[in-house]
């Protein structure tokens, strides 16, 4: 991927959140709904923090199986391993898969971007990655890249990896 690498935010937690972080230019959020593990918010708290973004600010919401949109949200995250369909109401389906497990053939043709979450070893961007294998996801899918080291992995991952967009946890 060449050009502009978007910043994409997840686990937002409430609306004055999610305006700071508007304010500072990212180009999304994602949040979680659904799900019994991390950061999880009912539809209401997703559906104000969904309101506080301008209105050119991608909300994704990353969804449990089968479980719809939050008003206001229109991409869906989904892990591979749930080999969930695109969740009603999203245009745009993003799979989360671990670095461990990452498989081209695993990836639903139908995604229209992969968030590749680092290896659990390794000590920053630079190590937690394989590059090889990032290359060729990136060669049919958008890549999203979640840094591990924050700003300073940064600029390892979009040498290496020439992703679609990072993101910042």
């Amino acid at each position: 991927m060449s050009g502009v690498v978007k910043t994409l935010v997840h686990g937002v937690a409430d609306a004055r959140q999610a305006s700071e972080i508007a304010s500072m230019g990212v180009d999304g959020v994602v949040v979680e709904v659904g799900e019994p593990r991390g950061l999880v918010l009912d539809f209401q708290a997703a559906e104000s923090i969904a309101s506080a973004l301008p209105p050119l600010t991608a909300r994704l919401a990353l969804c449990a199986p089968g479980s719809a949109l939050p008003a206001g949200f229109w991409g869906a995250v989904t892990d591979v391993s749930a080999n969930a369909a695109t969740p009603e109401g999203a245009s745009l389906h993003v799979v989360r898969v671990e670095q461990e497990h990452l498989d081209p053939e695993r990836i639903p043709a139908d995604a229209d971007a992969v968030w590749v979450r680092p290896a659990s070893s390794g000590s920053s961007a630079a190590t937690r990655f394989d590059y090889r294998a990032l290359d060729r996801i990136s060669g049919y899918h958008r890549l999203i890249v979640e840094v591990p080291d924050g700003a300073a992995g940064a600029e390892t991952a979009i040498r290496l990896a020439r992703p679609y967009a990072l993101l910042f946890s």
